[in-house]
């Protein structure tokens, strides 16, 4: 069946990725919603002609302006992580997803896009893909995320799609900042999975677009060098003190995330194939 175009876009939460993806739909002919948590945030979503709102999860969903007229849209890109500090972390990210389900139910919003990560998959010593998600030890935050995802792909109300980022990096933000001049690191061998800030925007917009439902995706660009190779190249090549790692250990545990299921489902290629790319 025939759907009609996609016109109004919301982003809950216009940070290091959500802000870009909104200018870049703005660019591309979308009228686009935006939210922050802080007043001074506003004129970053203003001077991108955003539609800004300032909303706060406490979980509750609180905001002095219109919640009506941020969830006037056909998408809703639900970009709000449930961090790793909090405590009681999964109750409350449980709350948070329960208490914003209303607001999605009184919209016209037909697609959700959640935006989850690949600490959904346990570490297998192998190859991760999209059913591997949950069938181990993950982290807490991993769970927490997990069960939104279940949550929101449950719902017939609307279509969910739940992208899988990788770790990030690109404008200004890189892990080998993190790193640099640290010892005593641990698994140099492990492979790398990380994902540009240029392609998670990319396959969102294509999501979007193509109006894809009902599906989760792996994002993770398709080189994966081990940590020790990686970072100490990465500082090199940006002028940093070079890292230093530990001897590998047998008990050294990893994943490399699969991103085969986006580039053969939406024929997606990344702009960024190596994560030595884009710095």
């Amino acid at each position: 069946m025939h759907q009609p175009p996609v016109k109004t876009v919301s982003v809950l939460g216009c940070g290091w990725y959500g802000l870009p993806l909104a200018s870049r739909l703005v660019r591309a002919g979308f009228q686009v919603n935006g939210s922050t948590t802080s007043e001074e945030k506003r004129p970053l979503l203003q001077a991108q002609h955003v539609s800004d709102y300032v909303l706060e999860f406490t979980p509750g969903l609180k905001s002095a302006q219109s919640l009506h007229s941020f969830f006037d849209a056909d998408v809703l890109v639900l970009n709000i992580p449930p961090g790793r500090r909090r405590e009681n972390l999964r109750s409350w990210y449980r709350l948070l997803i329960d208490n914003l389900m209303p607001h999605l139910l009184a919209s016209p919003i037909s697609q959700v896009i959640f935006i989850s990560s690949t600490s959904v998959y346990p570490d297998v010593n192998g190859v991760v893909q999209e059913e591997d998600a949950g069938a181990g030890s993950v982290s807490e935050s991993g769970q927490a995320m997990l069960e939104a995802e279940a949550a929101l792909l449950g719902r017939s109300e609307f279509g969910t799609t739940v992208l899988r980022f990788s770790g990030l990096y690109g404008n200004g933000r890189h892990p080998a900042k993190y790193l640099a001049g640290r010892t005593r690191l641990k698994k140099p061998e492990a492979p790398v999975n990380l994902v540009h800030l240029e392609d998670c925007i990319r396959v969102t917009e294509r999501v979007i677009r193509r109006q894809v439902s009902g599906e989760v995706f792996s994002v993770c660009c398709d080189e994966h060098p081990n940590r020790k190779t990686y970072y100490t190249e990465s500082a090199r090549r940006m002028g940093l003190a070079v890292p230093e790692f530990d001897p590998p250990q047998e008990t050294d545990s990893w994943k490399q995330v699969s991103s085969r299921k986006l580039r053969d489902s939406l024929g997606y290629a990344f702009r960024y194939k190596s994560p030595y790319d884009g710095y």
